[in-house]
């Protein structure tokens, strides 16, 4: 598997050289570099992705993903957060959010996102469980 991700972030890199301003070329290529726990390659990656379109949802909750993944909780509540203004009903982003809270020790936040996660996916034990 690893060199088909290798290929892949070979092309996007290749792509990225020859349309430097398409948004999608970047956000794959952090998808990628996540794949393979290249965190912090992946969030000047996904940064970029957001730099050329700011509306990406997904591109601010996976880089809070990465954001998380080296630790940098605070600056991943902040990415959550940025996702969560553009699709306010994603239950991801609410439970993600709410377990950075819950490292920070915000739980008052934690409880309202796990709350909204659930309002969004009612059927998603892993909340439950973290709400009990």
């Amino acid at each position: 598997m690893h060199e088909d991700v290798d290929d892949a972030i070979y092309h996007y890199k290749k792509a990225v050289t020859l349309s430097p301003k398409r948004p999608e070329i970047y956000y794959n290529l952090g998808n990628a570099l996540c794949s393979k726990s290249d965190y912090d390659n992946a969030i000047g990656a996904y940064a970029l992705a957001i730099e050329f379109d700011t509306s990406n949802a997904q591109a601010f909750y996976n880089l809070g993903n990465a954001l998380y993944m080296l630790n940098r909780v605070s600056d991943a509540v902040k990415a959550y957060l940025h996702a969560l203004e553009i699709n306010p009903a994603a239950p991801e982003t609410h439970f993600n959010l709410a377990s950075a809270y819950t490292d920070l020790e915000d739980f008052k936040g934690a409880i309202k996102h796990y709350n909204r996660s659930i309002e969004h996916d009612s059927k998603n034990t892993e909340t439950y469980v973290c709400l009990a």
